[in-house]
Formats: structure tokens, C-alpha cells, sequence
């Protein structure tokens, strides 16, 4: 633990929080080896997330290509009037 407290200057305290908030979420898993507590990242929930996420990942890749398209068309409109004054 003091290697990730050191590597993201956060104190002893607030990691272990961290820690239990997301061992109780089931994302990590811990255990003990005398004084260790090594902990162990759960990646059956992270896929679910992934899998839930990737619907909005589609949902919002679409829209940003429509708004392109979109913008690119307002550019070319723009730039024909221009031409025409």
C-alpha cells in the first residue's frame, strides 16, 4: 500500500478507504500474507461495465459522425455564399 500512496500522493487513510469502498463494490479482492494485504483486481465486473458501456460508446461515435457531417456541410454552404457576394 505505501507504494501506491507514495506513487499518487495520497495518504495512508484515504487509499485504504479507497480500497474498502471498492472491495465492497466486488471489484477488487483481498487477502493477507503476514503484514501484506495484497489485492487483487476482480475483471468479471469490469467486462460487464465494458459491455454495458460499448452501447453508449456506439450511441455517441454515431452522433459525433453525424455532427461532422452535419458541420462539414455548413462549412461547404458558407464558403459558396462567400463566393458569391
Amino acid at each position: 500500500m505505501k507504494e501506491l500512496a507514495v506513487f499518487r500522493r495520497i495518504s495512508g487513510p484515504a487509499l485504504t478507504k479507497h480500497l474498502h469502498i471498492l472491495e465492497r463494490a466486488g471489484l477488487i479482492t483481498r487477502s493477507r500474507i503476514g503484514q501484506q494485504r495484497p489485492c487483487r483486481l476482480r475483471m468479471e465486473p469490469m467486462q460487464e461495465l465494458d459491455e454495458w458501456m460499448e452501447m453508449y460508446r456506439q450511441f455517441w461515435a454515431e452522433s459525433f459522425d453525424r455532427l461532422d457531417e452535419h458541420l462539414k456541410a455548413t462549412q461547404t454552404k458558407a464558403k459558396k455564399k462567400a463566393r458569391k457576394r
